[in-house]
């Protein structure tokens, strides 16, 4: 029998640690099972038997089993320690089930839309014909994304970086010139009755200064939520250049697009998977939990009111006030400091009108239209007309009705019991 050798092949020579460590395994395995079937042994254990013994042993941590045993038995005979490593597919790391021209198609199409599942990309390429299914399974798919950095867990990463918003640290010279907005999830807080009620906290932050213009917390996360707050910082900090948010169905409604574009405000968004391109607000957020929200613990609140009693108190007596480590002042002094540059909002008036919600409603029979499961009393002129009415979702005790671009009427809320007491002749009540 030939004498055996510790030849290692280096590092230098290509070979992982790994592959090392896997071959001493075998050769201490073949090493076991030479001296059990050699005839010098006095055991006298066949090959078959020592391979069978050898199986159920851990060599460095390995276990192989008889029929391996045996093979690298023999090819290290033949080939000497090199044998026992691990041999390498040529054609690993490429997908043998999908032909270059697939790949390519599958790659573009992900480039175009990254936020997109896999699974629908893949069904729409089938259902267009471009992609021939059963010739390939997800798994080949998947594979192939993870290979050019497209997965699901890079895009997260942000290692894929086509042109998914602000990929280096910077600041806007000014006030105003950037808003960044979020949601987050508030504290729960149970109410006098016993309630629980889960809340959000939305809120802005100005870029240059890193001053939040408002927040505020709600019991619930729609549109209106975001166009209060909005509403609240233009009102009190002006008018900023651009807004800067992600792609929540918040932020994406049409009537935060028809504000943005008669104030001249840019609405930016960023990509799927770069909402961490808004990394000032996400710290924002992480410093109202660490020192506003911890506080609660010790003294909780009660109701929604003194939830943001307490938290515009910190935001303006703390938060404001205290030194900002990236900018070296406080958030208050940074932004008034360059005051002269922030455009002023419009008068009241024209403001709230302009974030008045707009929605079209057919007059009913009754005289009455019915907003967010509240009827309003309008002219029995308007009888089966279609009407636009305009309204504050926070304050539905009035609305607006329009008429064919036309202001009618301001609308009041419908008083059944009063209208009891006075019928009159065209009422058709006998």
């Amino acid at each position: 029998m030939r004498v055996m050798t510790d030849k290692v092949p280096q590092n230098g020579l290509g070979v992982s640690e790994a592959d090392q460590k896997r071959a001493l395994a075998r050769y201490a395995a073949v090493c076991w099972v030479s001296e059990r079937a050699s005839k010098d042994d006095p055991s006298g254990w066949t090959l078959q038997t020592a391979t069978a013994e050898a199986s159920r042993k851990l060599w460095d941590g390995f276990q192989f089993s008889a029929g391996s045993i045996e093979r690298y038995y023999y090819a290290y005979r033949k080939g000497d320690f090199n044998a026992l490593m691990p041999v390498r597919r040529g054609d690993k790391g490429q997908c043998r089930a999908l032909s270059p021209e697939n790949q390519e198609k599958l790659l573009s199409v992900r480039l175009a839309h990254p936020g997109m599942d896999a699974t629908v990309l893949v069904d729409h390429l089938v259902q267009t014909g471009e992609l021939e299914g059963g010739t390939f399974s997800m798994s080949s798919v998947y594979r192939l994304f993870a290979a050019h950095g497209v997965d699901r867990s890079s895009l997260k990463a942000g290692s894929f970086q086509p042109d998914d918003g602000p990929q280096k640290a910077f600041e806007t010279p000014m006030p105003n010139m950037l808003w960044m907005a979020d949601m987050m999830y508030g504290p729960t807080i149970v109410t006098e009755d016993g309630k629980a009620m889960h809340t959000r906290l939305f809120a802005l932050i100005d870029d240059h200064s890193r001053l939040c213009p408002y927040g505020a917390y709600f019991a619930s996360e729609g549109s209106d939520c975001f166009m209060a707050v909005l509403y609240e910082a233009i009102r009190t900090r002006g008018v900023p250049d651009k807004l800067y948010t992600d792609n929540g169905k918040v932020f994406l409604c049409r009537h935060l697009r028809i504000v943005c574009a008669n104030l001249g405000i840019k609405l930016s968004r960023a990509r799927p998977y770069a909402a961490w391109s808004k990394g000032k607000i996400e710290r924002f957020f992480r410093r109202v939990q660490g020192q506003f929200q911890a506080t609660l613990v010790f003294d909780p609140v009660h109701s929604l009111g003194e939830l943001n009693g307490r938290f515009a108190t910190w935001l303006e007596g703390r938060y404001h006030q205290e030194e900002h480590r990236s900018t070296g002042e406080p958030p208050a002094c940074r932004f008034m400091a360059n005051s002269a540059a922030i455009k002023p909002a419009p008068p009241d008036a024209d403001l709230r009108r302009l974030f008045l919600f707009k929605d079209t409603r057919r007059v009913r029979k009754d005289a009455t239209v019915s907003v967010d499961g509240r009827y309003f009393e309008l002219t029995p002129a308007l009888r089966g007309q279609q009407v636009e009415v305009r309204y504050d979702p926070r304050l539905l005790d009035e609305v607006e009705i329009w008429h064919q671009d036309r202001f009618v009427q301001i609308a009041n809320r419908l008083d059944r019991h009063a209208n009891a007491k006075h019928f009159k002749p065209r009422d058709n009540h006998e």
